[in-house]
């Protein structure tokens, strides 16, 4: 998940935080002493999370999936996708290792996997973002629905609910261009200091081992991190190590397991009445601009609206948070291109500098608004090639700036304010050389990313997705009342909620300690496994709710919403 703007480790010739956001969000409900407000759970859904959390055919699941063999099952499958690279634009490594193990080993037909190599959904307008193809991985449960006589659709798309997590990480940030990539997993005891450099890490000498086929290799090494604990505590008590792996806690576990729960769907029969999609997304952080979820909603970025193709109904992301409010983000990275790379012309520095200098001027709509939303803007990162010999000057610095908030009015507000500075800064170089803005010998702007994430503030917390959300949570006594944090998050459920379909967020990893999200030294240490069965449970029992469920008793538990998703954008095939 994205909570700050560019979480990686800055490497620049000139950083300046400008400001900052505290984003909050809890698991379920307001967590103490912040705001929340109450949801009122309508009778139908109480009584269906009664009925499907108990079914037989559920139970047998929740049943499989606590025994030894499944939880090491879920554990190695995990280690296996965790390794292998998956920045974010470049996630096609894991996509592919994923559509072959819903194929080969999960149960899958080749028709159940809606998802390509290629990257194309046949049925979205949207399979290219930033010019770029999008590497979802995604997975079906048929439902009954579309073989009914009165099955409506959206452009002959029945309707579906989405269960998603991604599968992008933030290290490294590039795939390497030969050799193995593969991620070295280390272990290091708790007795040892956290890794301060990634030469410290590279020098840790225990780590796993993976076959040609890449699968872990079940040593001693798999035996110390395999041993499972409750805390922190307890780990360094008890001979725990930090495991470490980019996406430990970001969020591998969550999606390694996504594909898990869809595999026992399968196996123990499970059947919908609508569809469910079960996907692994692509470019959640970074610079992915949401490209996994822009796509399955086809979020068109010049207009800001959502067609929603698939005619998705309700979402559950798996980021966690339990949240239904959204900071949106407008993201730039623009680059400031000296005329000739000679150190007595204009400079691509100084231009960015003065730019930087400008922006650091600009007061947000929450300082010059009583009662404004709160706004926030950020220099991320700056950075300048270097030059091409001794003697040379800088040919290009490239300057990337992020702004927030809840509002896109706001947002509008703090961009017309900002987004001129870069001019500025590369007029004022220019002047003080005495050249023109836009002659050959002056220096010009180029603009080299846009990213949005579209902002929403819920009006209600009374939606189909919430409803289920709380009361699943309720029904298996993992929340005692139905509170949604008045908070906000940054996720892929920015997408959804801005093109109107209910979204909510769960959890289906366990760790008993963990930290350095989207660091190089991202770690964690292995938790309980029945946690991850009580969260499959109550995702599944979520989903089903929404979905509608055929029940072991030949009952029919109705969806409990409508079968055509709600869409900001219409479009015509």
């Amino acid at each position: 998940m994205t909570r700050h703007p560019y979480p990686r480790a800055l490497v620049a010739t000139a950083t300046v935080l400008l400001a900052t956001i505290v984003v909050g969000a809890s698991q379920d409900g307001p967590p103490p002493g912040q705001a929340g407000t109450r949801a009122t759970i309508p009778a139908p859904v109480v009584a269906a999370a009664e009925k499907i959390a108990t079914d037989p055919q559920v139970m047998a699941l929740v049943k499989d999936q606590s025994t030894d063999a499944a939880a090491k099952a879920r554990w190695n499958q995990f280690l296996e996708l965790v390794r292998i690279p998956s920045p974010p634009r470049q996630e096609h490594l894991k996509a592919a290792e994923i559509h072959r193990r819903l194929v080969n080993e999960l149960g899958f037909t080749p028709d159940e996997v809606m998802t390509r190599a290629d990257g194309v959904i046949p049925a979205s307008d949207t399979n290219i973002v930033d010019g770029l193809p999008v590497y979802n991985a995604c997975v079906v449960i048929k439902g009954s629905y579309a073989g009914r006589a009165d099955a409506q659709h959206y452009k002959g798309q029945f309707p579906k609910v989405l269960v998603e997590g991604h599968i992008d990480v933030v290290n490294p940030e590039e795939l390497p261009k030969s050799g193995d990539p593969s991620i070295r997993i280390k272990l290091q005891p708790y007795a040892q200091p956290v890794v301060a450099t990634p030469e410290e890490l590279a020098a840790i000498p225990d780590e796993l081992s993976f076959d040609a086929r890449g699968r872990v290799i079940e040593n001693d090494k798999y035996a110390t991190a395999s041993k499972v604990f409750a805390n922190a505590r307890e780990a360094e008590a008890g001979g725990g190590v930090r495991i470490y792996v980019p996406g430990y806690g970001d969020m591998m576990p969550s999606s390694s397991n996504a594909f898990v729960l869809a595999a026992a769907m399968k196996k123990h029969k499970i059947k919908p009445v609508y569809d469910i999609w079960i996907c692994g997304t692509a470019g959640e952080e970074g610079k992915g601009n949401l490209a996994g979820v822009k796509q399955l909603y086809g979020f068109d970025q010049k207009a800001g609206t959502g067609s929603n193709p698939l005619n998705i109904v309700a979402n559950f992301g798996l980021e966690g948070g339990g949240i239904v409010n959204f900071v949106g983000s407008y993201r730039f990275e623009m680059k400031f291109k000296a005329p000739f790379a000679r150190p007595n012309g204009p400079s691509a520095p100084a231009a960015m500098a003065a730019a930087i200098a400008k922006i650091a001027e600009v007061k947000t709509p929450t300082d010059l608004k009583p009662g404004a939303p709160k706004t926030t803007y950020t220099v991320g990162r700056a950075s300048c090639e270097p030059p091409p010999r001794p003697g040379m000057g800088v040919p290009s610095c490239s300057l990337e700036v992020d702004m927030r908030s809840t509002r896109k009015e706001t947002l509008e507000d703090i961009r017309n304010a900002i987004e001129p500075a870069f001019q500025a800064g590369a007029s004022a170089e220019n002047a003080r050389h005495g050249r023109k803005d836009g002659s050959a010998e002056g220096i010009t702007l180029e603009l080299m990313w846009y990213g949005l994430r579209p902002a929403y503030v819920a009006e209600s917390v009374d939606n189909v997705a919430v409803h289920a959300g709380l009361q699943s949570g309720i029904q298996l006594g993992a929340i005692n009342a139905p509170f949604v944090s008045d908070g906000s998050g940054s996720l892929n459920d920015n997408v959804p909620a801005h093109t109107g379909v209910p979204t909510y967020q769960f959890t289906l990893a366990s760790s008993a300690a963990g930290a350095g999200g989207h660091a190089f030294w991202e770690w964690g240490t292995r938790g309980a496994p029945a946690i991850e069965v009580a969260r499959m449970h109550r995702v599944l029992t979520a989903a089903l709710i929404v979905s509608g469920f055929h029940a072991a008793d030949g009952t029919v538990v109705p969806p409990a919403v409508g079968p055509i998703g709600k869409r900001t954008r219409d479009t015509v095939r």
